[in-house]
């Protein structure tokens, strides 16, 4: 069937046509001329590749606080990520760093030596309600990433974190030479969905 000036007329002429992607897409003639229906755009927002880099969020007051009282200093904006079901599982207890080179950049190398040791290198992470985690921060070598664990557990349950709704920027500081880490949590509206 084609519709025109919206009427339905029969096609006899219809056949399907293989694509580049090998799915078989019906062709239609119209007065001599075939042709092809216009491909669908996915109504997905694809997040990763597509967005253009945004610029860090002011991070909330008792954050800011909280690393003042520690007498942070060099404060560094390190990653942006929308939390995934595997950072938010309670049973898994740890968070993927995404672009790990840019906080390995940021070590030393007796830094780099412990994270890469079997027990891990010991930071302050903060939450931005300006509470104080202890956490291990590990090299896992199968996967070529940075991990945070031992505390990551208690701080997504104290911060009611959920997968694909949060919104997490990730900064650097340091406190009496000491690497710590500041999250900043932002609530996305609506559910996006990582491609």
């Amino acid at each position: 069937m084609v519709r025109l000036f919206g009427v339905d007329i029969p096609n006899p002429d219809v056949k399907l046509e293989e694509t580049k992607r090998t799915k078989k897409r019906k062709m239609t003639r119209l007065f001599g001329q075939e042709i092809v229906p216009a491909r669908r755009k996915s109504a997905i927002k694809k997040t990763r590749s597509s967005s253009p880099p945004l610029s860090p969020a002011p991070l909330p007051f008792p954050l800011v606080q909280m690393i003042h009282s520690m007498e942070g200093k060099d404060l560094l904006f390190v990653i942006r990520k929308i939390l995934e079901r595997s950072d938010t599982a309670i049973h898994q207890n740890r968070f993927f760093v995404p672009k790990s080179e840019v906080l390995w950049g940021l070590l030393s190398e007796a830094e780099k030596t412990a994270v890469k040791g079997g027990g891990g290198l010991g930071v302050v992470v903060v939450d931005p309600r300006g509470g104080k985690y202890d956490m291990k921060m590990k090299y896992w070598k199968s996967l070529n990433m940075i991990v945070l664990n031992s505390g990551w557990r208690e701080f997504i349950k104290d911060n009611e974190l959920e997968a694909e709704v949060d919104c997490a920027e990730v900064w650097c500081f340091r406190a009496e030479s000491k690497l710590c880490l500041a999250f900043n949590v932002k609530r996305q509206l609506l559910p996006v969905i990582n491609i």
